[in-house]
């Protein structure tokens, strides 16, 4: 009896963050109130709060659900005595983009932090600050595991991870949002990979004085 009541519990919280993530995408957070929630999920406000202290929650449990798989790829990545971090952080970027590309869950996801990102946008129980600390986790996770593939050799030793790390974040969310205003569009699935293969073997060249944290006395010449 316990195991068909976990059972049970784990169908009713996986079916309210279904419901919540088809709502939130169309309607967005703030659009979207408890209720509707638990008549689309087919569940009472009070086995959405059994599970769920209000929507953050919701969106949390969401954000958890979809980035827990890249996370165990970037842990790889930050590990010392993984032999391959530069190709894990690889690895990361293009299973996020073929995801998004393929999976219309993953894309209602990103689609709702992309709108809550917009400025005038963002709801007041999530403040920009708040967004902008976890786009600096990111950058933090990116430059880590970027330091970790220059003491590997598999970037230049004077690598300024800080500016790959910042380069690397803005391609790629300019990479999602292509696929976000493009979601059928098939040439644009088949340049992603391409597109992302073409940056990390920029990355991994070398005499780049721009991805250089010692560039040569007087600049770079235009």
């Amino acid at each position: 009896m316990a195991r068909k009541t976990k059972e049970g519990a784990e169908e009713t919280r996986a079916g309210i963050l279904k419901a919540a993530l088809s709502l939130f995408s169309s309607r967005g957070v703030s659009g979207t109130t408890l209720t509707e929630i638990a008549q689309k999920a087919g569940v009472t406000r009070g086995a959405i709060y059994w599970h769920f202290d209000n929507k953050d929650h919701l969106l949390h449990a969401l954000w958890e659900q979809t980035v827990t798989p890249y996370e165990m790829i970037a842990q790889l990545g930050e590990r010392l005595d993984e032999p391959d971090p530069l190709g894990r952080l690889h690895q990361l970027h293009l299973a996020i983009l073929q995801d998004l590309a393929e999976n219309d869950k993953t894309r209602q996801f990103f689609q709702i932090w992309l709108d809550r990102g917009k400025l005038g946008s963002v709801d007041r129980n999530e403040s920009y600050l708040e967004l902008e600390e976890r786009r600096q986790r990111s950058l933090k996770k990116i430059e880590g595991i970027m330091r970790n593939a220059a003491s590997k050799g598999q970037l230049p030793p004077n690598f300024d991870a800080h500016v790959g790390a910042l380069a690397l974040y803005t391609f790629v969310d300019g990479l999602v949002t292509a696929l976000l205003l493009n979601p059928k569009s098939s040439a644009v699935k088949t340049d992603i990979s391409r597109l992302l293969d073409a940056f990390f073997f920029m990355l991994r060249a070398g005499n780049n004085p721009y991805l250089s944290n010692r560039p040569e006395q007087g600049g770079v010449e235009e």
